[in-house]
C-alpha cells in the first residue's frame, strides 16, 4: 500500500509516506528507533518546505511576479536531489515506512543539507524583499478572502489555512510525532485572515 500514499499529493510525497507509516506503527504497537525519529523529521520538514515554494512560488506567479516563482523553483529542485539521494527516486520515494526509513542517510548528506539551508535564508530574504513589501503582492493579497478565527474553526480548517486565521495549533506541537517533541521551532499565525496572512 506504501507506494500508492506518495501519489496522493505530488507535493508532500513523503510526509504521505509517514502518515501510513505512523498509523500502521500505532495500530502494531511499533517503537521506532530514535535516529529514524529524526530522519523522517528531518524528511517531513524539507518535504513542508519543497510544498511551501511551490505554493508561494505559484501564486507570485499567478499576481504577476515571476522572479520569486523562478528563485523557489530553484530550490525546489535542490530539495528533490536530496529526496533522490535518500530514496533513489525523486518523486515516489517510497522512503519513510512502517518501522522507520528504507535507508540511511548517505555520507555527507547533514553537510550539504547544512549548506542548503544557509543558502536557503538568504534566499527566501530576497523573495521577502521582492514580494512582501511589493505594491501589486499587497494589492492581490491583502484584505482578500478573509476567514475569522471561527469561520475557520466552522469549516474545520487546519494547517495554513487555520494558522493564517490567527488560531495557534499545529499538530507538530499540539500532538507531536516522530522527533517533533525533541526540536524547537514557533507556529507562526496571522492577524487578519487574509490570503496575505496564509
Amino acid at each position: 500500500a506504501l507506494p500508492y500514499f506518495d501519489r496522493l499529493d505530488y507535493c508532500s510525497m513523503m510526509t504521505n509516506e509517514q502518515v501510513y507509516s505512523l498509523a500502521i506503527e500505532r495500530l502494531l504497537g511499533i517503537d521506532i528507533p530514535e535516529r529514524a525519529k529524526f530522519i523522517r523529521t528531518l524528511m517531513a520538514e524539507m518535504t513542508r518546505i519543497l510544498n511551501h515554494t511551490l505554493a508561494v512560488g505559484c501564486h507570485a506567479l499567478d499576481v504577476g511576479a515571476m522572479t520569486p516563482f523562478f528563485w523557489l523553483f530553484e530550490e525546489r529542485e535542490k530539495i528533490m536531489e536530496f529526496y533522490e539521494r535518500v530514496s533513489g527516486a525523486r518523486m515516489h520515494a517510497a522512503y519513510v515506512r512502517p518501522g522507520g526509513v528504507a535507508f540511511d542517510l548517505p555520507l555527507g548528506f547533514m553537510e550539504d543539507v547544512y549548506k542548503w539551508c544557509e543558502a536557503y535564508t538568504r534566499r527566501i530574504d530576497e523573495v521577502d524583499d521582492l514580494l512582501t513589501g511589493n505594491r501589486i503582492w499587497i494589492q492581490r493579497t491583502q484584505n482578500i478572502g478573509i476567514v475569522t478565527a471561527e469561520e475557520a474553526l466552522n469549516l474545520s480548517f487546519s494547517g495554513v489555512m487555520l494558522r493564517g486565521s490567527g488560531i495557534k495549533w499545529d499538530l507538530r506541537k499540539t500532538q507531536p510525532y516522530d522527533a517533533y517533541d525533541k526540536v524547537e521551532f514557533d507556529v507562526p499565525i496571522g492577524v487578519n485572515g487574509d490570503c496575505f496572512d496564509r
